[in-house]
């Protein structure tokens, strides 16, 4: 047998709470978006055993939304996930970018890559041991927070924010320096320096972005 229709006044007080609460969670849209749907569910079947209780719609709301608690409290319970959620997702987006920036670099410093040592690849291209350490430390971020955990020892969120803003530093510092390194003792500016630095420029420009939200993310964590 299906539940009977609620009272429009209990479905907009379930709207208000869920609408109060989604200002306040910070993180990204796909994931906040779940626990909205998961707690509306949540209230849905609390104003639903309330109401078969005896009580009104709109008490069976509120009795439903005070069990849940105050939704600042909500919030800050979930900043954790979310906040980890965000990393990740930061994280993947300069594993994707980096290669095809790193391609440009290469290719304008270096035309012929695998016809040089190591070492003489690092002396043409000198930020790949920056390289290095941020691969090494999207895998352990990776590896912390996802299915590995299995294994290893998971990683607290506040570990998380601070690895993710290192990446983050050591990606503007390294994309910086490239341009400097180009401009100082590069080739003439064509259209390939041209779109290398420009996707640099975009990934710093999109790091200190990175590292802000990160600190506000990381102020949450502190309340």
């Amino acid at each position: 047998m299906n539940a009977p229709a609620r009272p429009h006044v209990a479905t907009d007080r379930i709207d208000e709470y869920l609408a109060d609460l989604a200002a306040r969670l910070r993180g990204p849209r796909r994931r906040r978006e779940e626990i909205l749907d998961e707690l509306r569910d949540g209230l849905d079947r609390a104003t639903d055993h309330y109401t078969a209780a005896g009580l009104t719609g709109e008490q069976a709301a509120a009795a439903a939304v005070a069990e849940f608690g105050d939704a600042q409290a909500v919030a800050d319970a979930f900043s954790g996930e979310l906040a980890t959620a965000y990393a990740r997702r930061t994280i993947a987006w300069y594993v994707a970018t980096g290669p095809l920036v790193g391609v440009w670099w290469l290719l304008l410093l270096q035309p012929h890559p695998w016809r040089t040592s190591f070492v003489e690849l690092v002396a043409t291209v000198p930020v790949l041991p920056l390289v290095v350490i941020v691969i090494a430390m999207a895998t352990v971020i990776f590896a912390t927070t996802g299915r590995f955990m299995r294994w290893l020892p998971e990683a607290g969120p506040r570990c998380v924010l601070a690895a993710t803003a290192g990446v983050a530093a050591l990606c503007i510092t390294a994309d910086f320096a490239m341009i400097l390194f180009v401009g100082i003792f590069g080739p003439p500016i064509g259209p390939l320096t041209f779109a290398a630095a420009t996707a640099s420029f975009l990934r710093v420009a999109c790091g200190v972005d990175v590292i802000r939200r990160l600190s506000l993310a990381s102020q949450v964590r502190r309340r």
